[in-house]
């Protein structure tokens, strides 16, 4: 993470910003246990993409960086990532975001919600920065900021950005 005072901003990582929390925190997933989930983490990785290209096609991409700014309060938040897997279909865009847990699945969504949380933010936050695409294109902007989509576009987005990222309605 990167604060700058004077000029009022901020960068981080979309998974910062998921995990982020005030306080002090356990030593988290590091050391060995952080190992071993990276390794079965990149093998899930593969295994999955190989998947998804069999089943999408062209239609799926993989790894996609996303980048976007939004202004609350005053300070301009960069928020930068990388989404597993975007398929885009009929129905519109899907995001995948690959993650490795400790107990069978599948498994309850509101179980998966309570234990892992920041993984759930994580996913919502890329949404939001992928509908800077679907941002007004007139220029019309009550409160925002210039954004670069998925496409990598500049576009203006609404206040509701914001809003969205930091959990109001």
């Amino acid at each position: 993470m990167d604060i700058d005072l004077d000029q009022r901003t901020a960068a981080l990582g979309v998974g910062d910003l998921a995990a982020f929390a005030f306080g002090p925190r356990g030593d988290g997933d590091g050391g060995a246990s952080g190992l071993w989930r990276a390794q079965l983490g990149s093998q899930w990785h593969a295994e999955l993409r190989r998947r998804a290209t069999a089943e999408f096609g062209e239609t799926a991409r993989f790894e996609l960086p996303i980048r976007g700014r939004v202004a609350h309060r005053g300070w301009c938040i960069t928020l930068n990532g990388r989404i597993d897997q975007l398929i885009t279909g009929p129905a519109g865009p899907r995001l995948r975001e690959v993650k490795s847990v400790l107990h069978p699945l599948p498994a309850d969504e509101t179980a998966l919600r309570a234990d892992h949380p920041a993984y759930f933010i994580q996913l919502a936050a890329y949404a939001a920065l992928g509908r800077l695409d679907e941002a007004p294109r007139d220029g019309t902007v009550r409160r925002g900021a210039v954004e670069r989509g998925l496409d990598g576009a500049h576009r203006r987005v609404s206040r509701g950005l914001a809003d969205e990222l930091l959990g109001r309605r």
